[in-house]
């Protein structure tokens, strides 16, 4: 039997340039830091509760500290401790990915082994990661296309009354793909056709969540109509059906804090694998801790958003490498790869 204590800390980040979204603007990010302590190793993790899903920095501590001296027959079995989680309480995902993350961090230090070997990705190294511009005025948005000089695929968050003036002022000085979301920012079928039709002509390679959720109907028009191919976000938190998601989408973005969990990101990969689903790993505004772990799961996917440690001032850890063609990969160290 193992027992492990369990620190939890508020980690408060804040970010380089405001991040404006369709549905608001932030300064800074209040995440959970997560440690797990057994045997004399510290396994690490972080949470990222977002309030579109009814979580926050406190709901995410209160589910965190019921697990304190949380005991299991087998620590390396790391279902067991998922199954407990959700069996628990139900919602709060990025605190039950938090500690997942930390206990599967703790498992390969424990086992002096990458998580990568011991998970058997393809490799350490993933998808080429987009740099993402959040809304801005036009003027900031040109020294935000300076700043991102190194990255050489760009995110654009869309949903204005001026996304077309938005994507010309970025193409007038770049001509770098894009990846557009519109953070479900498009809400009749007419919008969103006449966004992808220009969005065609502007080297424009994946439009993410162009509508609402609820609009299923619409999306399964919009996906037999568009050009580009479109991928799910706020569609897909782990717990929908991959074949119906099919017919609206191309893809899906996974990401850890909505799934709850590597090892069941991963699963959704497999499971998207077999509908046809092209799979992006996304995260949200995060540190290197949880980036680390989500370029971890990225090894598996065709298309990589792991830019959330990018955003923020200063991380405690480093881990994720975006290397100088912006592949992301991971140190090659026991756990998830911190130093």
């Amino acid at each position: 039997m193992k027992t492990f204590k369990i620190e939890i800390q508020p980690l408060n980040l804040s970010l380089k340039r405001r991040f404006t979204i369709s549905r608001g603007s932030r300064d800074e990010v209040k995440n959970v830091l997560v440690k797990v302590y057994c045997d004399g190793i510290t396994g690490m993790g972080e949470a990222a509760p977002n309030h579109r899903y009814d979580e926050s920095q406190q709901s995410a501590i209160r589910f965190l500290t019921d697990f304190d001296g949380y005991e299991t027959e087998n620590a390396y079995d790391i279902s067991l401790l998922v199954r407990k989680m959700n069996d628990h309480a139900p919602g709060e995902y990025a605190a039950k990915a938090g500690l997942e993350m930390a206990v599967y961090d703790w498992i390969g230090k424990k086992l002096n082994i990458p998580l990568y070997r011991l998970l058997q990705a393809p490799g350490r190294t993933g998808p080429r990661t987009t740099y993402t511009f959040g809304i801005d005025k036009l003027d900031v948005l040109k020294e935000k296309v300076e700043e991102a000089g190194p990255y050489p695929l760009l995110k654009i968050k869309l949903g204005t009354d001026y996304d077309k003036e938005i994507i010309k002022t970025v193409r007038e000085l770049t001509d770098k793909p894009v990846l557009v979301d519109a953070n479900e920012g498009w809400s009749t079928v007419d919008h969103a056709l006449d966004m992808v039709t220009f969005l065609e002509k502007q080297n424009v390679y994946v439009i993410e969540q162009p509508m609402p959720a609820a609009c299923i109907k619409e999306m399964q028009e919009l996906k037999l109509k568009s050009g580009i191919p479109l991928i799910a976000d706020e569609s897909i938190t782990g717990r929908e059906s991959l074949q119906e998601l099919s017919s609206q989408f191309h893809g899906i973005n996974i990401k850890l804090m909505k799934t709850g969990a590597i090892s069941t990101s991963l699963k959704i990969i497999h499971q998207a694998r077999k509908v046809g689903l092209q799979v992006m790993v996304g995260c949200m505004i995060e540190s290197a801790i949880a980036d680390t772990a989500t370029a971890l799961v990225a090894l598996w996917a065709d298309y990589a958003d792991v830019d959330g440690h990018l955003l923020v001032t200063e991380s405690p850890v480093k881990g994720i490498e975006v290397l100088p063609q912006g592949h992301i990969q991971l140190k090659d160290l026991p756990g998830l790869g911190f130093e």
